[in-house]
Order: structure tokens, then sequence, then C-alpha cells
């Protein structure tokens, strides 16, 4: 198997052949799926003038959309650029086409670089400019993904031990952490390694900041079973935990299964960028918890906890994002009994999410991927569940793209 290392942020769309040559022997169409989703792609694109406005959610065939400063808007560039990099290895008539969209959809979230009310300059900047610096190496690229490590470590506060997810730098009554800011810390760890530094000009002080962050996360959202909260609030002056609750699962003590998978994710990418061996132990508590309690199908319920029923009560875009980390955890662990379950649990997901009734081609539809939530929702028809969601095509775009590496 050829190896490729990826330069941008530790995303490898390689996986080591050892340990999953003996699973089960899957054969997923990558060029039919990729095509698929670049068709969807392409029509938003051309039926989009304001390269600024970003898709964001969709119950039928037109995406919402979003100003740069929203916490999605990285994802349909994003999205762009692993088209023009599937384009590339197929050497496709059109590739340079898509890189063309690619920059423009990326050039409207420049200045985002130097935002500090959010947490999601990970989401925003690495999946859009990260991309583009990895495929390009164009310089001006990587300038923005360091200026933006530089704006959200302002967002970590000493005494409590993370960065604030939401809420105002300076609110001193309340600190609010979600655990989908680990998702973020690849942009810290990938900045500090590649000249980035603190506002101070610090680079170690990046990954002081995502170590204490992750440190305190594996600390205070995990629960016994290794199910996780959503949300915690802490008093900003002495990082004393106030509350564990949910913003967008069931209940406060159930396990929102978005919120699981970005757990899986996060912490499988601090340890490759760190190989401290405790991130990748973090990282399969939270996975075997998510494969313990997983459906037949591969792809969860909007909640682990929910009693609901139905393909409009799933999160098709939790099992894509647990899928990227699966795959991430088969190539990093030097275990082949986990390299090879993890392979295996990474292809059954993207199997399961490349045909019906999760993979629709129809132009009913604004995204390719479909039974998508954004929160649990009781009702169906309410616009956060049964929807179109842009970080599920992503995630799922990701996915196809290191499987289609993982066969070579």
């Amino acid at each position: 198997m050829n190896l490729f290392r990826a330069t941008l942020y530790t995303l490898s769309l390689v996986l080591v052949s050892a340990g999953h040559a003996a699973t089960t022997a899957l054969v997923i169409d990558t060029d039919r799926a990729v095509a698929a989703i670049a068709k969807k792609l392409a029509l938003h694109d051309a039926g989009q003038p304001d390269k600024a406005a970003y898709p964001n959610e969709a119950k039928g065939n037109k995406w919402s959309t979003v100003p740069a400063k929203d916490w999605v808007s990285g994802f349909y560039p994003g999205s762009l650029w692993y088209t023009y990099e599937f384009a590339q290895r197929r050497h496709w008539a059109d590739q340079e086409t898509w890189r063309q969209r690619a920059d423009s959809w990326t050039v409207g979230l420049t200045d985002e670089q130097f935002t500090t009310t959010n947490h999601d300059l990970g989401f925003m900047l690495m999946d859009s400019f990260g991309h583009a610096y990895r495929l390009t190496g164009e310089p001006h690229y990587k300038a923005v993904v360091l200026q933006a490590a530089k704006s959200l470590a302002k967002r970590f506060r000493p005494e409590v031990g993370l960065i604030r997810s939401w809420g105002s730098i300076d609110d001193m009554k309340n600190y609010t952490v979600i655990i989908d800011n680990m998702m973020n810390l690849e942009l810290l760890m990938w900045a500090a390694a590649n000249g980035g530094t603190t506002q101070d000009g610090t680079a170690q002080d990046l990954v002081q900041i995502s170590t204490l962050h992750a440190n305190r996360t594996a600390k205070e959202f995990f629960r016994p079973d290794n199910s996780t909260y959503h949300v915690v609030e802490l008093d900003p002056s002495t990082g004393a935990v106030k509350r564990k609750h949910t913003a967008q699962g069931k209940a406060d003590e159930s396990c929102w299964s978005r919120g699981q998978t970005w757990a899986i994710y996060g912490f499988a990418s601090m340890y490759e960028a760190t190989k401290d061996k405790k991130y990748i132990e973090q990282s399969l508590k939270a996975a075997d918890y998510y494969l313990a309690h997983l459906p037949a199908d591969h792809v969860p319920p909007a909640d682990f906890n929910s009693e609901l029923t139905g393909l409009e009560f799933k999160d098709s875009s939790a099992a894509a994002i647990a899928c990227c980390a699966f795959f991430r955890i088969s190539r990093l662990s030097d275990d082949p009994a986990v390299k090879a379950r993890f392979w295996q649990a990474a292809v059954d997901t993207l199997s399961s999410l490349t045909r019906a009734p999760y993979f629709s081609e129809s132009p009913d539809k604004a995204s390719t991927l479909v039974y998508q939530a954004r929160n649990y929702h009781p009702d169906a028809n309410h616009r956060l569940t049964n929807t179109s969601l842009i970080w599920g095509d992503y995630y799922l775009l990701e996915a196809l793209l290191t499987y289609d590496a993982g066969q070579k």
C-alpha cells in the first residue's frame, strides 16, 4: 500500500494495510459516491452567486445559507477541496475547475482568522484554508491558519484549563465548554508544529493549551460508562464545575450521539499529534461505548437514549464522523486487533452510508447523505431533524477519500 502523509493538521488519508487484510471484503464504489456528491456541490455553486453565503441545512433541495462567521461555514469549501483532491487522483478533466470553485468559496472566510467570539475556528478554517494549504502549498493559505490558532488561543483561561466554547471571552459569570471543542484542538496542534505561536509568540503554549483542554475534557465530560456530556458549565474564576447538561441531546444524562463522535475523533487526533497513549485510550473508550450501542445498520439515533424509532430520528452525520474517526484509529493503533476491528467498523459504516436509504442522488435532496439530525427532537418534521446538513456530506467525503487511499 502506498503511504500518503498529509502535510496538514495530521489528517493522513492512508491506513496501514496490516491488520485489516483479513476483514470482510466489502467493496465500496468510491467513484460513484464521490461523483454523486460532486454533482450536488457543483449545483449549489452554479446557483449561488454570493460566494460568502455558505450551505447549512435543508429539508428539501435548496440549502439555507449562513454567513462566514457561522461555525458551519468551512464545510462547503472543505467539501470542494476534497473533491478537488479526488479529481486529482482520478485525473478528472475538470480538476482545475474544482480548484477554482474551492478557492472562490474559501476566500470569503479570510477575515475569520481574527475572530475571538467563538471556538469553531478549527471547523471554519482548517476545513477550508487548511485543506487549501495541504493541497496547494501556497503560503497565503498557511498564514490564515496560523493566525486562526493565535485567535483561538485567546479563548483559553488557565484558571479553568479549558478553551471557552460559548459566550463572551470576558464573561466572568459563566464559562461554557462543549464536547465539540475537542475537534478544534487540531488547529492549535498543527499550528504549533508549523511555525504558529500564541499572541505572546510561544509555540509551546499552543501545545499546553491543547493538552490541558484534552486532559480536563477527559476528566469532566466522560461518565463512568464512557458516554459523554454535551455541555459543562464552570466558574471562570476558579474553574469549579457548576453544571453538566445537554443542549442538543435528549436529556442532561443522555448521550447525544454526535457529541460522542466528536470525542472519538478529537482524542484520536490528539494522539496523532502527541503520541501520548492516554489520548488514544480515551478515544477507544468513547468508541467502545458508541459501537456497543449502535443499531444493526451502523447509524445511530440522534441520541443513544432515544426511544424513538424510524429513519427520521437517526443522525447519519454522526455515523460519518465516527467512520472518519474509526479509520484514523485503525491507522494509528499499534495493536493489530484494534487496527482490524476499527477498519472493519469504518468499512461497515461507510458501506451503510453509501447506499439506500442513507445515500440519495435524488434532486429532491440538497445533500447526498440523508436522515441527519442537527439536534435530538421528537418531531420528525422539525427543522432540527430528518434533514440535510452540510457537514454530513463533508465527513462522508473524508471517509470516502480515506477508504480510497487505503485500498491502494
